[in-house]
């Protein structure tokens, strides 16, 4: 039944106030996006994790997207990396709602906060990720779109270190407490003393040696 034909007696939900973020990762918001045409590798899903206080996102492709899969990479790349997250936003899709997954979630004592037809907003920044990667996505992908799952990695981490319009600094500074240094950083060293006329005659003085 589609959102226009629900019945009109019953009751909207109420919005459960969410709890204040204290740290990065106590808060994240988990879904898939999918189905995509089968790649290469044989892929054919996105999961995405996206962290409430820093905006730091953690994707992954994924064969069938099944709860293994899933709760693979909630313990992999999520707990083991960033320790359990306190509560994790979802939609009510069939997999989050696995045994698996609930067991994942008990084990951890987290709060699993699922969204309902009324207030899809729940997960909402995960949502507006979605659609950013996707547009990502679409602007490097070859012309059979076969190898999204090998451009994703490298789309993810430049939303990550691209700085947000709400915070003005990165996901990434705001989870490591640095930027990402990238190989024209490590050719091209800052000087974080500022000691800028030092730094270039030292290069000189190499060059002429």
């Amino acid at each position: 039944m589609s959102k226009k034909e629900a019945n009109p007696s019953e009751t909207p939900g109420h919005l459960m106030p969410m709890p204040a973020v204290e740290a990065p990762f106590h808060r994240v918001g988990v879904d898939l996006l999918g189905r995509f045409l089968k790649s290469l590798g044989g892929n054919k899903w996105i999961i995405v994790c996206t962290d409430y206080l820093t905006r730091y996102a953690i994707t992954k492709s994924l064969l069938s997207a099944d709860a293994p899969e899933v709760s693979k990479f909630m313990v992999e790349k999520i707990i083991l990396n960033h320790g359990a997250p306190r509560t994790i936003n979802t939609d009510r899709g069939q997999v989050f709602q696995s045994k698996l997954i609930v067991e994942i979630n008990r084990l951890c004592n987290a709060d699993n906060r699922m969204t309902t037809a009324y207030h899809p907003q729940t997960n909402g920044l995960t949502e507006r990720f979605n659609k950013t990667l996707a547009d990502m996505l679409s602007m490097y992908v070859d012309v059979e779109q076969r190898n999204w799952d090998q451009i994703l990695p490298f789309v993810t981490f430049a939303y990550n270190t691209a700085r947000q319009e709400t915070t003005g600094l990165t996901p990434f500074y705001l989870l490591h407490g640095r930027e990402a240094e990238t190989t024209l950083d490590t050719i091209f060293p800052y000087s974080p003393d500022g000691a800028t006329q030092d730094y270039l005659q030292r290069l000189l003085n190499q060059t002429e040696e």
